[in-house]
């Protein structure tokens, strides 16, 4: 059973959402969520003597506004790419979701379409505490 979001997710979350463009330009923000991972710039991330076998991605999220006009985001799936590679058995994900992010999901879906137009096998991730989400809030992966 998946309990609550681990700290070192939370802060990679808080860090991103606070670096993307506000949910009122929301192609931008898939842009940018498409683009840049949760563990870290990519350009870092490239740089790295050893180099990370998958990255992180917010896939889908959703925001609301209450009466005092603050948003508030919550987070529902992430894509876990394995980087420019073929597909990795589930276990693969699931062991780095653990070692990285302390993450036990709810679910974990190997996906067929390459999350690149060259390449790149990836997962999606259901996150606990992950509510419905409206069919319209379904992003593409990124090409």
């Amino acid at each position: 059973m998946a309990g609550p979001l681990p700290q070192s997710l939370i802060l990679a979350l808080q860090r991103s959402l606070s670096l993307a463009p506000s949910s009122l330009f929301p192609r931008a923000r898939r842009l940018y969520f498409d683009k840049y991972p949760l563990e870290g710039a990519p350009q870092e991330l490239d740089a790295a003597t050893s180099p990370r076998p998958f990255r992180s991605f917010v896939l889908q999220e959703t925001t609301s506004q209450d009466e005092q006009g603050q948003r508030t985001t919550q987070v529902h799936d992430l894509a876990l790419v394995h980087w420019h590679a073929p597909q990795a058995p589930a276990e693969d994900y699931l062991a780095y979701l653990q070692s990285q992010w302390q993450l036990d999901p709810i679910s974990l879906t190997l996906e067929e379409q390459a999350w690149f137009r060259d390449g790149g096998a990836w997962a999606r991730i259901k996150l606990p505490g992950a509510g419905p989400v409206p069919p319209e809030g379904v992003p593409a992966s990124s090409g």
